[in-house]
């Protein structure tokens, strides 16, 4: 039979709900049965047996710290509020033994839950079987009880025969990497230690939050690791705010009404003539992506989209809208990747299942409840408000939606003088193969 190829943990028992408790008794008789054997063994040598009594104790704090530090009390606390979980909802069969005379009865236990909890490092495992029961859904969905109860924040959720297994991060936050820790590389943006933007396979990136949520900030993290990784930005601000201050080290920056129009049709337009591109070059195959020929990544930059669109006329509108919907419908093959910032995904502007087709979403600061179902649709989550610059919640476009931190960035850190720089480089090696080249063609004109 197919089952996860690990250990699935220690099984959570009926009688788990006092663990606590009887690890305490437990370990307080060993400590009293050892005592007693001492002091039997070591009759008439007072000085031997305090000695001895005084090693066990020693021992028993050293084992108490060793336990605390290791996560075993966290392991038999976490055991003991899955057991009091599954007793207090009575997700258990029973039935009757015998009744009282005063009207009670005695039952037996007669099905109880398979549920396993393992811990590695700072992740923590449930496995739970499926077996087609009356508490199949409630098994099924148990990671928001999971969250709140366990404190941490599900990760990952897989399914393998009749198992399904949860995965848990606690201590989100130590994930948490610095803004120079920050790469593209190989169709993959890292944003957490756990977390990063797959955009060959998951394309399009839908950024939402209200002001100063550090959404901004975020931006320029994304902006700036772009730009290290050689794709090409195009980049969009309407409110001509931060991002439109690029414009004076940057060719593609955008901020007035018309200018940002024609730079959507022109990024439409660059994807539709890369298709062409790519089926003349002779490295091309069916099935293959634009990284597969050697080309590079284009990326629409579009801040405050939903406020941009309100000012358009409907027709406007329409045409901006549905160039958009083209492009995220066709522009993954061709390396061509919208990323779309607002306060709000308002449907208005991201219908006909548009929204949905955005591999990577992200809501920073606190936003409503109808804003959470706006970013990542009805699922059972109980959304946390912490007041920390870049937190949020992320769908990475595995269906489960967790905890996000956004790279940390220092007061001091000046984004325009490192984005400057990464600019001038560009140039400058853009220089250097454009100089390689004609020496090349020279070279071969005389030859």
């Amino acid at each position: 039979m197919n089952r996860f190829p690990i250990w699935k943990g220690k099984c959570i028992g009926r009688y788990d709900d006092r663990l606590i408790l009887r690890s305490v008794i437990f370990f307080a008789l060993t400590v009293a049965a050892l005592s007693a054997f001492v002091i039997r063994l070591t009759e008439g040598n007072i000085l031997l047996r305090v000695f001895l009594l005084f090693l066990i104790v020693v021992l028993y704090l050293l084992d108490m710290l060793y336990k605390w530090k290791s996560g075993n009390m966290t392991d038999i606390r976490n055991r003991q509020a899955m057991a009091r979980m599954l007793l207090e909802n009575r997700w258990f069969e029973t039935e009757p033994l015998q009744r009282y005379r005063s009207g009670g009865r005695m039952e037996r236990i007669t099905y109880f839950p398979a549920l396993y909890y393992r811990r590695k490092n700072r992740h923590i495992y449930v496995t739970v079987k499926i077996t087609m029961g009356k508490y199949q859904d409630k098994l099924l969905h148990l990671e928001e009880k999971l969250e709140t109860g366990l404190n941490c924040e599900l990760v990952k959720k897989d399914t393998k025969d009749i198992w399904v297994r949860y995965e848990f991060l606690t201590g989100v936050e130590k994930s948490r990497i610095d803004i120079q820790d920050v790469k593209a590389e190989n169709g993959e943006l890292n944003l957490m230690q756990h977390i990063s933007w797959k955009y060959d396979k998951l394309p399009h990136m839908l950024i939402s939050g209200d002001t100063g949520s550090g959404k901004t900030i975020f931006l320029l993290i994304v902006i700036k690791a772009l730009l290290e990784s050689g794709a090409v930005l195009h980049i969009c601000d309407p409110k001509k705010a931060d991002l439109s201050f690029l414009s004076r080290i940057m060719p593609d920056v955008h901020y007035d009404t018309e200018s940002i129009m024609e730079c959507v049709e022109a990024f439409y337009e660059g994807m539709e003539a890369r298709y062409d591109e790519m089926q003349e070059h002779p490295d091309f195959r069916m099935g293959a992506n634009y990284a597969k020929v050697g080309l590079t990544p284009h990326f629409l930059i579009f801040d405050e989209y939903v406020a941009f669109m309100d000012t358009l006329a409907k027709k406007e509108w329409e045409e901006v809208m549905k160039l958009i919907r083209i492009i995220i419908m066709k522009g993954r093959q061709a390396g061509y990747f919208i990323i779309l910032a607002c306060q709000r995904p308002d449907a208005k502007y991201l219908g006909d299942g548009v929204r949905d087709q955005f591999g990577f979403r992200v809501a920073l600061g606190s936003m409503s409840a109808s804003g959470y179902t706006m970013m990542f649709g009805s699922i059972d989550k109980q959304f946390k408000e912490k007041d920390i610059a870049g937190r949020g919640y992320v769908n990475t476009g595995n269906g489960v939606v967790t905890e996000f931190y956004a790279p940390y960035v220092a007061p001091e850190y000046d984004f325009f003088a490192e984005l400057s720089r990464i600019c001038e480089k560009r140039q400058q090696e853009g220089e250097a193969c454009d100089r390689m080249y004609e020496n090349g063609s020279e070279t071969a004109g005389e030859e």
